[in-house]
This record gives C-alpha cells, structure tokens and sequence, in this order.
C-alpha cells in the first residue's frame, strides 16, 4: 500500500502547481497512435533495467562490461548462428569481431561505450573481485563461467517473452491495418502499467516450444542482450550512468500516466478516451492516487529513503520531475520533450531486433487474438 505523506522530516523543495503535469505531450497530437507506443516501449525498458538495477548495484557500467565481455565470448561459439548473431551486436557498437576468440582492452571498451576509462578500471577490478571477468598480462578481459551462470541465473528466459510480446504489441498498433480494429488493448494497457515482470498480464507468459530450444534460442538471447545494452549505453549519459535515476523516473511517469488507464479499451481507437487525455488536467493531477512521495517510492524499490530523496532532487535539478506542495513528485512536460527522438529510436530498433529474433525462431509471437 501506498502512502501520500512523507514522514516528520521529509522533502523540503521547490513547490509546484499540480495542475502543471506530464500530460501535455499527450493533448498535442501524440494520442492515439504515439502515447501508447511510446508506454509500451518504455514499459520494457522499465522492466528490464528495474532488474539490471537491483542486479547490478545500480551502475551502468557494471552491467555493460561484463554483458560486452559475455557477447565478445559467443564469437567463439561452435554454432555459427550463435557466433554470427554476436558478431552483428559487437559491430553495432563499433567494436571489431575479428581474429577470434576476442577479447577487449579498457580502451576498446571505452571507445564502445563511452564510459571513461578511469571508471572502466575501478569497475574490472570490482568485477575481478567477484569473479566475473579476468585480465591477462596484455590487459586483455574476458569474462569468466562464474558471471554467465549469474547472467542466466534469474529472469532471461521471461524477458525474451516480454520482449518479443511487446514489440509485436508495437507492430499492431503502429500498422494501420490492425490498429483500428484487429488489435484489442486491454492488455496493451496493463502491459503499459507494468513495472516489474510479475506485474505484466498473464498473455505475455507463452511458453517457447520446446522445438526452438539450443542455437536458435541461444542466438536470440543473444540478439535481446544486444537490445538490451544498447538501450542502457544510450541511457546511461543522460543520468550519469545512474540506473536507479532511471527507474525512479519511469516509476513516477507509470504512476502519474500509464495508471490512468483502467483496461477497457477493446481497440486502438479508444485509448485517447481510456487514458483520459481529453480530461481537465487539474482533474488528473491533483489525485494523489496517481503520485508517490519519496517515502512511498522508497518504500516500492525497496531503496533507502535518503537516497531516493537525494536522487528525487537530481531528477527535479534536470527538469524532469518536480515536487508539489504535499511533497508528491510529477513527471513534467520537458521530460517527454527531452526523450522524445530517443524514445523514436529506441522504438525502431526495439522493433528492427524482434524481426531479426523472430527470423531465428521462425515462430512470431503471438497475437492478441490467438496466444501460442
């Protein structure tokens, strides 16, 4: 349950007006056909780094180098499906694939990922520590059996799912065809709800025939890896490479917007009117229903409530979140401004990675109307 008063002692910020909210984006042409796609696409990526976050300390760089490393190693697979589908995500970062078995200096490394050097080090030697990654004499790294088995430990074989059925979800809603009619949302519009795995409807939880297990899957994780770290590389400069920044900030959005919708749409058409954009915004942003306070949020990750405070004032330095006079944080307009041709982006690569790993599988995910 959720509280909307911080405890004595709380927040002290700039005020705002509740009436000034996140919704603009959506009265200025975004809706129907964006908005939804637009939560949709961020509602994976939320899933997604929610647990690289808790994962991985909450560090960008601590996830990319040893998941870089782990890619780096499949070139060396004996299946070529496998080696080659690794060979494609490495030359997407501008890293070379060739003589083989690779394996990365700090530089090379750095000049992928943009994370600096120095940063880079402190990190490997972290990871060294654990055991997830080693380096030669040369400086050379590669990462270790340790971190492959940690790296499939929990949730990889889910996130597939996820994936798969959210850009098949961005597929029927973006194409004209399907959008207005053969495309039912009410699931689309839990799925946009859905912050963590176990929150999302139960239509995404297919089971992948047991035909498409060894390389063809193997090749697709590796493609979905390769999603998955570049989204967090073209994240990862806006917020100093601060995931729980990012989680923060795509936990308010889902509770300010995405929670709007109650799921009673039964096609496209009707999301304007289901996610209630054509109401006064005051209406919508003076519930607090729809806002959490720092303890609250807090309270939902399961993060110290100090440093949910502190990262709540990094998020409201930037221009992106604002805190009202009841200490309840707001994603504002500027946010969707700011990530909008990313968000663009993200989404035609989202979509460009599901053709490339259903063509490995050769088994599309399953429509609305007929679930595999």
């Amino acid at each position: 349950m959720y509280t909307t008063d911080d405890p004595p002692g709380g927040d002290a910020g700039p005020e705002m007006s509740a009436a000034t909210g996140a919704l603009d984006q959506a009265r200025s042409g975004a809706v129907p056909s964006d908005l939804p796609l637009t939560l949709l696409a961020a509602g994976y990526h939320l899933r997604q780094i929610n647990a690289v976050r808790a994962r991985f300390d909450g560090r960008a760089e601590r996830v990319a180098l040893p998941v870089l490393l782990w890619l780096a190693a499949r070139l060396a697979d004996p299946d070529p499906e496998v080696a080659h589908a690794a060979a494609v995500v490495l030359q997407s970062l501008a890293l070379e694939t060739r003589p083989i078995s690779r394996s990365y200096s700090l530089r090379e490394i750095g000049d992928a990922t943009g994370f600096p050097r120095e940063t880079l080090r402190r990190t490997a030697r972290q990871l060294t520590g654990f055991g997830w990654i080693l380096q030669d004499t040369a400086g050379q790294l590669s990462v270790t059996p340790r971190f492959t088995d940690y790296l499939w430990a929990d949730g990889e074989s889910e996130r597939l799912q996820d994936f798969r059925w959210t850009a098949a979800r961005l597929r029927e809603l973006s194409d004209p065809a399907t959008a207005s009619s053969g495309a039912s949302v009410t699931e689309a519009l839990a799925a946009m709800s859905a912050c963590r795995s176990e929150e999302l409807p139960r239509s995404v939880h297919w089971a992948i025939p047991a035909t498409l297990a060894g390389a063809p899957l193997a090749a697709a994780m590796v493609y979905l890896c390769g999603y998955n770290l570049r989204h967090l590389l073209h994240i990862a400069p806006h917020v100093d490479g601060d995931l729980l920044q990012v989680v923060l900030l795509g936990e308010l959005a889902h509770r300010n917007i995405a929670a709007l919708a109650p799921g009673a749409a039964t096609r496209s058409a009707e999301l304007a009117a289901v996610l209630q954009v054509d109401q006064p915004r005051a209406a919508l942003l003076t519930n607090p229903q729809r806002a959490f306070n720092a303890y609250s949020l807090a309270s939902c990750l399961g993060v110290p409530y100090e440093t949910t405070r502190r990262k709540l004032t990094q998020l409201c330095t930037r221009g992106w979140v604002a805190r009202d006079a009841r200490g309840l944080y707001w994603v504002l307009p500027h946010a969707a401004d700011y990530f909008q041709q990313f968000n663009l982006d993200r989404r035609a690569n989202m979509l460009a990675t599901a053709a490339m790993i259903e063509a490995l599988l050769q088994s599309p995910a399953p429509s609305q109307t007929g679930q595999a």
